[in-house]
């Protein structure tokens, strides 16, 4: 597909990936179109009168008198914030406290005050069940997979919600926290400090002479950097095929979807399509003169969103991967984040991703060249064991090795 005049080139910090604002090839504007609806389809006068009518209302007659006028006004904005974002996650625009977006940044970065361990709520049966403990992190040496958490400081979870057990495990720097434990027939208590943990998001692990598997978990800030270096030590050892493994993988940081496609792009070539608003339409290209030559597989499921799905539909589209597993999650859009006068964040969206091809994934996902299915039990099984070991069960990863030695 040959692109026209470039209007404006603006390098982006860090990567090599540059963007410029053209028109749609010829007869693809049809694309970019509204991803799902978001106008009022009904009559509403006097709005603004009506708003605060009933929030007087409410006020006056609730049947309780803890509520107050703030907490109607935060209730309004959240309203706002779920009306606008995509029937299939309607909590995708947020606002943030100061004090919750700080946490958000840590996230980003990779390395945050936590625990060290991932685990999966059971609201029903009111407990935690450990998936993941990283190594070197205060639950390193105390947790293990499949253990369950009974109770957080002495208070039980059931009846709690997943975001006020979240808000139980967050702490600051030094904070101690009691979990008690059932593992097996055991039932004991242990305390853990939250501490400065940096998350392993790429894991790399040789499968043969020429293939390697290349676990990338989520994309934190300086990812494609770190990235860069492992797949240069990986060309060196003489390794020529990649299993990439993007399942599970939730996103993060939309640029650095973007570098890391890069790494296995060739200059000029289209990495990803946006549209804002206004139909500014901006192609982001690869600035690349030396890409990795690695011939890739790509592995999904329906929890590989965001940049991972970039990166996923990036190559595929430029020749560089085929793509094993199920669906993706399907969010094809992406948002920005803005700081209130009182020091709030409310991020909502302000565009639309497309592959190089012009293909939406958004509320559908992209859609494998192999479907594989496997259920999240069985991989979060498999994940707890040896990549050696896995490869003989592991029927997503048997079937992309398979592709790459044919």
């Amino acid at each position: 597909m040959r692109l026209k005049t470039k209007i404006f080139i603006m390098p982006l910090v860090a990567i090599g990936v540059f963007f410029m604002a053209c028109p749609s090839p010829a007869g693809t504007d049809s694309a970019y179109e509204p991803l799902f609806p978001i106008e009022l389809n009904h009559d509403f006068p006097e709005a603004e009168k009506t708003f605060q009518e009933a929030k007087d209302l409410i006020l006056e007659n609730y049947y309780t008198a803890g509520i107050d006028e703030k907490a109607l006004y935060w209730a309004a904005i959240q309203g706002m914030l779920r009306y606008i974002s995509p029937p299939q996650n309607p909590g995708l625009a947020k606002i943030w406290t100061a004090e919750e977006y700080q946490r958000i940044l840590e996230s980003l970065t990779g390395v945050q005050v936590s625990l060290g361990f991932q685990s999966n709520f059971n609201a029903k049966e009111g407990s935690l069940v450990v998936e993941e403990v990283t190594p070197g992190s205060p639950a390193g040496d105390i947790l293990q997979p499949l253990d369950r958490i009974l109770r957080i400081n002495k208070n039980p979870l059931k009846g709690k919600s997943m975001a006020q057990v979240q808000e139980m495990l967050t702490g600051k720097e030094g904070d101690q926290v009691v979990l008690t434990i059932n593992r097996d027939i055991k039932i004991f208590d242990v305390t853990l400090t939250h501490e400065k943990v940096e998350a392993e998001n790429i894991v790399a692990t040789p499968l043969d002479n020429s293939v390697a598997l290349l676990e990338i978990r989520k994309f934190s800030a300086g990812l494609s950097e770190k990235l860069a270096r492992e797949l240069g030590r990986l060309e060196e050892q003489g390794f020529t095929r990649l299993i990439i493994d993007l399942r599970d993988n939730p996103g993060g940081v939309f640029m650095q979807g973007l570098a890391v496609a890069e790494l296995f792009l060739p200059e000029k070539s289209v990495v990803l399509r946006t549209l804002k608003r206004d139909t500014q339409k901006t192609n982001y290209i690869s600035n690349n003169k030396n890409p990795f030559d690695f011939e890739c597989i790509i592995v999904v499921n329906r929890k590989t969103a965001s940049s991972a799905e970039i990166l996923a539909a990036s190559l595929r589209d430029n020749g560089r991967a085929v793509i094993v597993g199920t669906r993706t999650h399907g969010k094809g859009v992406f948002e920005n984040t803005y700081t209130l006068e009182n020091g709030c964040r409310v991020k909502f969206i302000t565009g639309a991703m497309y592959s190089p091809a012009l293909q939406s994934w958004q509320g559908q996902g992209l859609v494998p060249d192999f479907l594989v299915e496997q259920d999240e039990r069985t991989l979060a099984a498999l994940r707890k064991i040896p990549p050696a070991e896995r490869m003989k069960k592991d029927v997503a990863l048997i079937t992309a090795h398979k592709l790459l030695l044919r």
